[in-house]
């Protein structure tokens, strides 16, 4: 192999081989691995210019390793050049030749100088893992003849009366993983650690580096192999999809995929190319499990595992007041920015904040008070998620930003000191680190993996996607503290390293032994085992079949009844079935040596008569990509083997394509005959086209006697149609796909040229009124027109933009023109086709751009436009205005999201006004359609990550840029006292960060009892009683004070201008703000 590596001509300041230590320490890579030992070797060359095209040197060793220089004077497939190898030769003795585990991990050098002046001599440096498959590396254009041989730069030459001394300098460096520099060609994942990796589907290595954490958790494991899925389908079942999942991690010898399991989650394409945040998924997918576990063997496992206690309390200073609330934690957000470690972020937490000046607290009973404010923990959980906050939002550059700082955590840590005094201090608080998940890159894009100690040992393993290899706890550690790495290079510049850790999993070390204890067969339900191994088994035998399909052949057969089940081109159409769901072409795989004759034989036994009755025709390829009848095979070819068959007629296809004809019943003896359609006789088709319905299909078939006219067949083909006798037929010949040709009928078969399987379609003649009536209505006026149409023919879905109607279907083409595409829809949904309004769709799937009418637009330039996910088949979103579309133009949309009767019944629509209409004009609009009473006053006002960002007077401009949320303004704001006073409420889901719902501006009434308070933020909401017991009514800021006393009152608080209050509840909307939210289905 090659490295290319520029050469360095190195200042006479060290002698070859002497000074072969101090010349790798300044040549050589810098590498903080560990060195085994540096060594030396020397090979005098002499008559350079008769040596052979390669060379083999001699063989020295270093420890119990063999090594050798190849060289090629005349270059390695090079001109001008000499190309120089280092080679372990060690791989050419027979204990080595086959042991694929078998390498070393080397630096070297190759030094080449002169024979007269040891301290001239240029070098090459590289690194290398040496193994069966690359067992030599080096340098293909090593150094050029001419700089050989005469010098360079007023620097001598090398080669001095046909002699040059090449010298290696070999570094042993320990692989303490068996992994170092190693390319991962035909990697082992299982075979090298015993564990398997996880696929990655596009955007998921953040999903991956969770579920390796959790399968390592192995309490976990068992606790959703305990969740009852025995009649639950792996595609609508979350917990079936993980207990498949940590099965096949247990048991498989390759990496398995997550897709059946992000399948259940309601997951698309879209969705698993989209990078996520680990601890919201893991918050989600926890809750969706919680749920699942209730009343089954696994319930409260969950809380068991991953759930501890903090309290959030505020303490007076100067009296004996104290309000606190204690809640329940799934994992700790801790600081990273201003934080060297762990245990200053741990403190950094629990940090206390002094409320004094204008900020003290309002205690109930003893006024303003100087007070503390701060949380504690209560307890820890015995599996310990901890976030550390690598990402934040910055105010100026106005975008989040990724923090690289320098922050390190311990193997062990013991977290007694950030427990209250009143906390269970019983047993040990000592806790060890189980895993790491990093994210290597930027807020842009980046990559997620994991590093897990599965067992109690010191055994760390890295998990990236699907590929697993051993690492050291320098990797686990010190690679990913982020900022700038230590021990570096004392000549290169450190940087701040993108590479850093930002969950961490800590175990309880008392309870290591329960929560990591080995999960075996016989820990999992006998019949999750049974069903995962019938599976196994499906897909051996798949394979199997893969295996040896080589011995079998495809037929694809085909029949009269096909050919009438064909309502398109062409003389069969395979993606057409009939009432009874029986396919058009019948496909059978069989073996490929039996003969033709032995397979009608085997077809007709479903016909339960005789091989006499049947025959079979092969079917060919004709121009312009059509199949036709082709070859009626001789007795010859009857007895030809299928393969011989294919091979013949169908070389570039892996099948065989058959027509199956019946016999016609001689009219005298019974028997069944055939006509001779050899010599006197055709057999064509027919299809016939209706004008009403515009569809065509086939009707049947026509033995025609060669020299009649082809006028000679219209009284059967009017029998066959179902037309009186006499009716005026137009005929044509369906040649190819885009060639129907008008047929004389005054012309013979013959003098039309008319073979077996040519296809004729027929309609009947149409009046000049009828044909405008059909042009009227953008129809086809004749066979041929809509036969070539089909071309063009494609399926768009149409979805009401409003109403909840359901999306529908229509087929339509590609070319027509806007005109006709709107005039296809109003037809189908019984419509002014001006008033319809079309937009295409965004990347999400919403509608975005409204389709504006251009002339020669086509159907086809709209769907150019649309997104790669906008569907198959593609969608289109429509509506359906009050006024024309060129009237809509002069006018705006403006998005209104009206919370009536309460904020929970949100209503969402556009309203079209003129373009500089206020907020005062909508407002009649809004109580007719919201029966709104007069004396109900109405409130304009706008949202910013579902928090309330303020009223919108009367007299503004209706913006259309963002929505604008309405409300009736409640009686007791009508009847405000002078002392009551607002406050911002808004919605969460456990962090303050995960806001949800809409806000709202909310009444303080002055001496309200607290319990009161809630009555009216109840009604306010619109919650039920079941869903408000759930919602923990806080006052929020940086810190989170709950209230319990339901006979405070609130407007004793003082409110600083960051607090407001916080409803805190689980998030059942999932509604998107700027890009489709992260959601798992219930």
């Amino acid at each position: 192999m090659n490295s290319k590596l520029k050469t360095e001509i190195s200042p006479p300041k060290y002698a070859l081989p002497e000074d072969f230590q101090a010349i790798a320490d300044q040549c050589m890579p810098f590498t903080q691995e560990e060195v085994l030992g540096t060594y030396c070797s020397t090979w005098k060359i002499t008559n350079f210019s008769t040596l052979e095209g390669r060379v083999r040197g001699p063989t020295f060793e270093t420890e119990d390793l063999k090594w050798d220089l190849l060289l090629f004077p005349k270059g390695n497939n090079q001109n001008d050049v000499v190309s120089i190898y280092l080679e372990l030769a060690s791989l050419h003795e027979e204990q080595h030749k086959q042991d694929e585990d078998f390498h070393a991990c080397a630096q070297f050098l190759i030094c080449i100088s002169d024979p007269n002046d040891p301290t001239h001599y240029a070098t090459h440096a590289a690194q290398h893992r040496f193994n069966k498959y690359e067992a030599d590396w080096g340098f293909t254009q090593y150094i050029n003849h001419k700089e050989l041989i005469e010098g360079s730069n007023d620097k001598p030459p090398f080669l001095v009366d046909d002699t040059v001394v090449l010298t290696a300098i070999v570094r042993l460096i320990k692989d303490p993983t068996g992994v170092l520099w190693h390319n991962f060609i035909n990697y082992d994942s299982k075979k090298m650690t015993g564990y398997v990796g996880l696929y990655n589907q596009g955007a998921t290595c953040y999903m991956n580096s969770l579920f390796q954490s959790l399968y390592f958790t192995n309490y976990f494991r068992l606790a959703v192999y305990q969740i009852p899925t025995v009649n639950d389908e792996p595609s609508d079942s979350i917990a079936l999809a993980l207990q498949r999942l940590f099965f096949n991690l247990q048991f498989c010898n390759y990496a398995v995929s997550t897709t059946e399991l992000t399948r259940s989650f309601g997951w698309n394409t879209v969705d698993a190319f989209m990078q996520r945040d680990v601890q919201e998924f893991n918050r989600l997918l926890q809750e969706n499990l919680e749920r699942k576990m209730k009343g089954t063997p696994a319930d409260g496992s969950i809380k068991k595992l991953f759930v501890g206690k903090m309290k959030s309390y505020v303490k007076c200073i100067n009296v004996e007041y104290e309000s606190s609330r204690t809640e329940d934690y799934y994992d700790i957000q801790l600081n990273v920015k201003g934080c060297k470690d762990l245990k200053e972020s741990f403190n950094n937490y629990i940090e206390v904040e002094t409320l004094e000046g204008d900020n003290k607290y309002m205690a109930e009973g003893h006024g303003l008070q100087d007070a503390k404010k701060g949380v504690i923990f209560e307890s820890f959980p015995p599996v310990l998620h901890l976030q550390l906050k690598r990402f934040e939002y910055d105010m100026l550059r106005d975008t989040m930003i990724k923090i690289n700082d320098r922050h390190e955590f311990p193997p062990t840590i013991d977290l007694e000191p950030y427990l209250s005094e009143n906390a269970d201090k019983s047993t040990s608080h000592q806790y060890v680190l189980h895993g790491v998940l990093v994210h290597t890159g930027d807020t842009g894009g980046g990559h997620y993996f994991a590093f897990v100690r599965p067992t109690k040992e010191e055994k760390w393993f890295k998990f990236d996607d699907d590929r697993v290899t051993p690492a050291t706890l320098k990797e686990v550690l010190e690679d990913n503290y982020g900022g700038e790495a230590l021990n570096t290079h004392p000549k290169l510049r450190n940087m701040k390293r993108s590479t850093n850790a930002y969950m961490l999993v800590y175990i309880r070390e008392s309870m290591q032994d329960e929560i990591l204890r080995e999960v075996t067969i016989n820990d999992i339900p006998e019949h999750l085992v049974e069903r995962f191994k019938r599976e196994q088994a499906e897909i051996e035998r798949i394979n199997k079949q893969r295996a040896e399909q080589h011995l079998y052949t495809k037929v694809y057969l085909v029949s009269d009844k096909s050919f009438q089940m064909n309502m398109g081109q062409d003389f069969v159409q395979g993606d057409q079935e009939d009432k009874e769901n029986q396919p058009p072409i019948v496909i059978r795989t069989v073996r490929k040596d039996i003969t033709l004759k032995m397979f009608l034989e085997e077809t007709v036994k479903e016909y339960n008569t005789s091989s006499d009755f049947f025959r079979f025709w092969i079917l060919l390829n004709r121009d312009g990509q059509t199949v036709r009848l082709g070859i009626l095979p001789t007795e010859e070819e009857q007895n030809m083997t299928l393969e011989e068959i294919r091979q013949a007629h169908h070389p570039d296809y892996p099948y065989v394509r058959l027509y199956i004809e019946g016999a016609l019943s001689d009219p005298v003896t019974g028997f069944p005959s055939f006509p001779d359609v050899r010599t006197e006789y055709n057999l064509i088709f027919i299809k016939l086209f209706d004008h009403n319905s515009q569809r065509i299909r086939g009707i049947g078939k026509l033995y025609v006697h060669v020299d009649d006219p082809i006028s000679s067949i219209e009284d059967e083909v009017n029998r066959m149609c179902g037309f009186s006798e006499g009716t005026p037929l137009n005929i044509y010949e369906e040649i190819d796909n885009e060639t129907i040709e008008y047929v004389e009928k005054s012309e013979t078969f013959s003098e039309r040229r008319i073979e077996n399987g040519d296809i004729f379609c027929v309609e009947r003649e149409l009046t000049p009124e009828q044909n405008q009536v059909l042009k009227d209505r953008y129809a086809c006026t004749n066979a041929a027109d809509y036969l070539i149409s089909l071309q063009h023919r494609i399926m768009v879905t149409f979805v009401p933009r409003h109403n909840h109607a359901d999306d529908f279907d229509l087929v339509l083409r590609t070319d027509m023109g806007y005109e006709e595409l709107v005039f296809r829809l109003a037809e189908a949904i019984d419509c002014d086709p001006s008033h319809i309004r079309l937009m295409t769709p965004d990347f999400y799937g919403n509608p975005k751009s409204t389709v504006k009418p251009m002339e020669n637009l086509t159907l086809w330039d709209i769907i150019q436009t649309m997104p790669p996910c906008a569907g198959d088949p593609p969608r289109l979103f429509f509506e359906v205005l009050s006024m024309s579309l060129s009237e809509f133009a002069k006018n705006k949309i403006v998005k209104l999201n009206v919370c009536y009767p309460t904020l929970s019944q949100v209503t969402s629509y556009e309203v079209i006004v003129k373009k500089n209409a206020q907020l005062i004009d909508l407002v009649n609009d809004i109580r007719d359609k919201f029966n709104i009473a007069d004396e109900e006053e109405i409130r304009f006002f706008q949202v910013e990550n579902h928090k309330f960002k303020g009223e919108l007077d009367y007299n503004k401009i209706a913006t259309d840029e963002i929505p604008i949320y309405v409300e009736a303004i409640p009686k007791e704001e009508l009847e405000k006292a002078e002392e009551d006073f607002y406050i911002d409420v808004y919605h969460y889901q456990r962090d303050l960060a995960r806001t949800h719902s809409i806000p709202f501006k909310f009444l303080i009434i002055k001496d309200e009892l607290f319990k009161d308070t809630k009555r009216r933020l109840q009604r306010r909401t619109g919650l039920g009683d079941k869903d408000w017991s759930k919602v923990k009514v806080n006052i929020v800021s940086k810190f989170i004070s709950c209230i319990t006393d339901d006979d405070y009152k609130l407007s004793e608080h003082h409110f600083t201008k960051d607090e407001a209050l916080g409803l805190d509840h689980y998030d059942a909307t999932h509604q998107p703000i700027s890009e489709k939210s992260l959601f798992i289905k219930e």
